[in-house]
């Protein structure tokens, strides 16, 4: 089943979609997080596939989009790192106390910034969330050179404000200096459930090493998938199924014990 859900975070109404198992009782739930300038289904709607998939074995799934994406309130010239770790947090307490929602049995995926995202929120709430997926993810030292330009350089213009103009949408003149607040690496190391990291080898937006960071800040423990020249979002058929069977397999082992 599936059906529209939301919540209201700092005054702003978060839309998402909510896909649970017809049956009764109480579900082990995935969250998933998005990445920067995506939404609740992501390119070629490989985040409501994988809902389906994991809703077919018996688990729930959540995927939200962040204020200032998708469907949600807010503009996205107010987003920040620190904006949408805010809100995952409110999003992971939410779900928790959803009356299908087996507190037990709560995992996190998060795609590009949206793994960044799901690193910090898992090192955070070690108890609460039992599973961690990252694709593509991204970390901090990734995130700080997307777009980063001189003030004089007019391939991304900018306004009186300092915003930068990426193809339409405004990049709050702050989103820079909050990073430096953050340091997914670190933070992830606090983490101590298991972990599936996915990367393409083609990726062009995160390079593929950070797919090894992330591995080495768990002290190898994660499980590392790399898809053989796939781009950032597995932009086609055999790479998408790759990402799909991997990830539904681990959180199936994980969540529900099914083998």
């Amino acid at each position: 089943m599936q059906k529209a859900i939301e919540l209201v975070v700092k005054g702003k109404t978060l839309r998402g979609m909510y896909h649970y198992p017809d049956l009764q009782g109480k579900y082990p739930t995935v969250i998933l997080f998005h990445g920067f300038t995506g939404n609740k289904l992501e390119p070629h709607r490989i985040f409501l596939k994988l809902s389906r998939l994991l809703e077919a074995e018996g688990l729930a799934v959540i995927r939200f989009d962040f204020s200032g994406s998708g469907e949600s309130d807010g503009d996205f010239e107010e987003m920040t790192f620190s904006s949408e770790v805010f809100e995952a947090q409110q999003i992971l307490e939410f779900v928790s106390k959803l009356p299908a929602t087996d507190p037990e049995r709560i995992g996190v995926l998060g795609l590009s910034m949206g793994g960044a995202v799901a690193s910090v929120l898992a090192g955070n709430n070690p108890s609460m969330v039992k599973t961690l997926a990252l694709w593509s993810a991204a970390g901090i030292d990734t995130i700080a050179g997307i777009y980063q330009t001189k003030e004089d350089d007019d391939v991304f213009p900018r306004n009186q404000r300092g915003d930068i103009d990426i193809g339409g949408l405004w990049l709050n003149h702050n989103f820079y200096d909050d990073l430096k607040d953050w340091d997914t690496y670190e933070t992830i190391k606090k983490y101590p459930g298991p972990v599936l990291i996915i990367h393409g080898t083609g990726d062009q937006v995160v390079p593929s090493n950070t797919a090894e960071n992330y591995q080495a800040a768990l002290s190898g423990r994660a499980k590392l998938v790399y898809v053989e020249e796939a781009d950032h979002t597995y932009n086609r058929y055999d790479w998408e199924e790759k990402v799909l069977s991997e990830t539904t397999a681990f959180v199936k082992n994980e969540l529900s014990g099914i083998k």
